[in-house]
Order: structure tokens, then sequence, then C-alpha cells
């Protein structure tokens, strides 16, 4: 077969025509950034090497979603076909063009021999709405697959099946390019942000998030029954549902927000990347500084100590140091006396293997999916029946969107006062008043 080219016509442009040939290989999947000269700095994979670092300084709670994706953007994905049957979800996809695997079952429409072509190669500058739009339905069949695979192994132990069907994952992969071209736009690099124009999915209906009183004692009972450390995970919960902090207002959570004095705590709220002071109850805090004397860090005491203080070491805690600890490892010397420790700081592990647990051992929780955020969920729930929207607004730092909205902190006092109402338990005299 001839592999000449006809010749341009007289009058046409010659760089016009090499450009439309350049863009014919293009979307035929040829990767042609070694035969263009594209401007420095000016195609995908050189934009994200630029860029990357500015997501993760100014974006760090989806930094590393978003960053993935984009780079699956530049790399594309060469060795996933877009079937999502449980063979070619569950390992390399030995489809080949024309055929399938023995066990797979594609739908009518897919083609189990396409796949989702690499961008890194190309200038900015030519990518389209339609690439963008192509690659976020590859995020999503991508997703498609990890869901069979997990439902495969969730139906070979009896559990519930996941209702997932990639939305999440599609819409990530939108809102990470449409943050690219905008940074780009903004520079001049690109004329307008194509990424705007590409459909974002609509979102699954959800039912309710929170949990009744039941079901938290419920979860509450399961969580300090069947861990390893029940202690932790049960003042885990009990900070969670009284302050309604997420996931990482548990972690940077520090000694010096612990206020006893005016019984509250000041913790760093990343999504809205500031600090947030609520009250809390006197019994709440307590248990806050007795976990953090108890398995934060400690030295040994002077050879003059009593004897108590030489066998258990001296706390050691200062301001910067985090509240939530695993049990410690402590080392002694021959004559039982401590030497030194190692303090475990809580990392987001736990919170993992704690609400997975949850899950393992109640279907219910299990087949709705239990999640950390349900807890702050709760904890709104229970303020807004307990004190209106003023005080559930104020509880979860919703408080600060408009003019109005600002004067609720008046109400912090009100707060403080549910809490003790909801947390605290009841006064000795109450107690007293109740039995006669």
């Amino acid at each position: 077969m001839s592999t000449e080219h006809p010749p341009v016509p007289e009058g046409e442009d010659l760089a016009a025509r090499l450009a439309a040939l350049l863009d014919e290989a293009r979307d035929r999947g040829v990767d042609v950034s070694a035969l263009v000269g594209a401007a420095p700095g000016i195609t995908l994979r050189e934009q994200l090497e630029l860029r990357l670092p500015t997501l993760r300084r100014d974006h760090k709670g989806t930094y590393g979603t978003w960053a993935l994706y984009l780079q699956r953007l530049a790399d594309g994905m060469p060795d996933t076909c877009p079937c999502t049957c449980l063979a070619c979800a569950s390992g390399p996809c030995p489809c080949a063009t024309g055929g399938h695997a023995a066990a797979c079952v594609p739908d009518a429409d897919i083609d189990c021999s396409s796949r989702m072509r690499a961008h890194g190669g190309d200038d900015v500058r030519r990518v389209t709405r339609h690439n963008l739009t192509d690659a976020a339905w590859w995020a999503r069949r991508h997703a498609m697959q990890r869901t069979t695979v997990r439902n495969a192994k969730r139906e070979a132990d009896g559990r519930v099946q996941h209702d997932h069907d990639g939305r999440g994952a599609q819409e990530a992969m939108v809102q990470a390019c449409r943050w690219l071209w905008e940074e780009m736009r903004r520079d001049g690099v690109v004329e307008a942000n194509v990424a705007r124009d590409v459909r974002m999915p609509t979102r699954q209906e959800r039912v309710a998030r929170s949990l009744d009183v039941p079901d938290f004692v419920t979860l509450h009972s399961l969580a300090t029954t069947t861990g390893d450390d029940p202690a932790l995970d049960g003042l885990i919960l009990r900070h969670m549902v009284i302050q309604a902090t997420r996931r990482g207002g548990v972690l940077s959570l520090r000694c010096r927000g612990v206020n006893r004095d005016d019984c509250t705590i000041t913790y760093w709220d990343e999504k809205r990347d500031t600090y947030r002071t609520r009250p809390s109850t006197p019994e709440h805090l307590d248990a806050l500084v007795a976990h953090a004397l108890e398995r934060g860090p400690r030295m040994p005491a002077p050879p003059d100590a009593p004897e108590e203080l030489r066998r258990t070491g001296i706390p050691a805690l200062s301001p910067n140091d985090p509240v939530f600890y695993y049990r410690p490892e402590d080392t002694f010397d021959a004559d039982g006396y401590f030497v030194r420790r190692q303090a475990r700081p809580l990392t987001r592990k736990r919170f993992e293997t704690l609400f997975g647990r949850i899950r393992r051992h109640h279907p219910g929780f299990d087949a709705r999916g239990l999640r950390p955020h349900d807890i702050r969920h709760t904890s709104g729930r229970l303020f807004y029946e307990a004190g209106g929207e003023a005080a559930a607004k104020l509880q979860l730092a919703h408080d600060g969107g408009s003019t109005s909205e600002h004067y609720y902190k008046e109400g912090m006092e009100r707060l403080a006062q549910l809490k003790r109402e909801l947390f605290s338990p009841p006064a000795a005299s109450n107690v007293d008043d109740a039995t006669e």
C-alpha cells in the first residue's frame, strides 16, 4: 500500500495542512509531542509540573484526589479497558481487538479494545471540552470497575452490595480540570476555560446521613466492645458528636486548644482554613486532658523523685502536642523505673479501621455505608432539634456566611448550655429531687 500523500494543492497553506494532519493523528490517539515544537511550558504535562505545587498549597483537602485524576488525564490508562464486568475489572484486561476474554460480558456499546488516551504531550491550547468529557467518562468507568471488584468480595462475605456508579469519580475529574484550566486562563496560557463546558453528572439522591439516638448508642457500643482500644474509640466518637468536628478537626486538635478556664475547644478547620472556638462540657474537657496526660509524651523523673513518679515518668506535654494518642510504647530499666516513651499520635487510619469494623458488625450500618462524617450530621441534628437552626449553624460552624449570621455568635453561651443539657450527667441535686 502506498504511503505517499497527495500533493498540496497550489495556494493551500502548508502550515494549515500540517496542522490538520497532526490533529487527525491526535484524534486517533497518536502521541505527536515529539513531532511538534510546542512552546515551552504549554504541554499538559509541563503545566501539571508547574501547577500541582499550587494545588497542594491552596487545596490540601482535595489535592490527593484532583492530582490523581489530572495525572490520569496526562498519562491515560493504557492497561484499563472500559468494560465493568468482573473479568475485566479484576485484573489486566486480556481482551484483544475484536474479541473478549472468556468471562467478559461487555455492554452492547462498549469496545473492550479501546483505551483512555494520554494527553500529557498535547498542547493545552488544543485540548477541547470533548477530550475532557471523554476523560471524565473514563474516570467513571474505572470507578465502576472498582465497585464491581468490591461487590464481588462483599457478596462472598454475605454483605450488602454497594450501588456506587462512578459519578463521584466523574465529578472529581471535571472539578480537577476546571481548576487547572481556570488557573491557565488567568495566566493567559489558554483563552478560555473549556472545562466549564463539560457537563457535571447529576448526583444520586441520598437518604439522611444522621443517626437517631438509639442508633448512635448502638454504634458507640459496637465501637467500644469490638476493638483493641475501646477507650480511644469511645473518646473519638464522644468528641465528634459533642463538637461536630470533621476528622481533620480531631487530628489537628492540640493541647493549647483545650481551654478549661472558659470551657472551650479551639481547633483548626481545614475545610474553611481557619480556627474555630466552640464551647464544650467540663466532663468532656477533663476526659481529653486525662487522655493526653496518660498517653502523651513523658520524661523520666529525677533520681530524688518519689518512687511512684520514677516508675510512671512525668508528663511532658507541650502546647503544640496533639490531644489524641494510640497506646504509647514505654521502656523501663531493670528496676522497673521509667526510661523513655514513644508517644503515638492518632492518624487517619484509625477512622478507617473504626468505622470499617462497625460496618462489619452491623448489617444496617453496612448497608447505609456508615462514614465518620455521619457523626457530624448526627450532632447537627441533635442541636437543631434542641435549639433550632441558629444553634445548629453555630455548632456546625456554618454561621459565617452572611452579615446576619455573624450575630449568631452572640448565642455561644446558649450553645454551651445546650451541650451541658445534652451531654453532661444530671447534677446530684437533680437526681435527689427526682428520686424523692
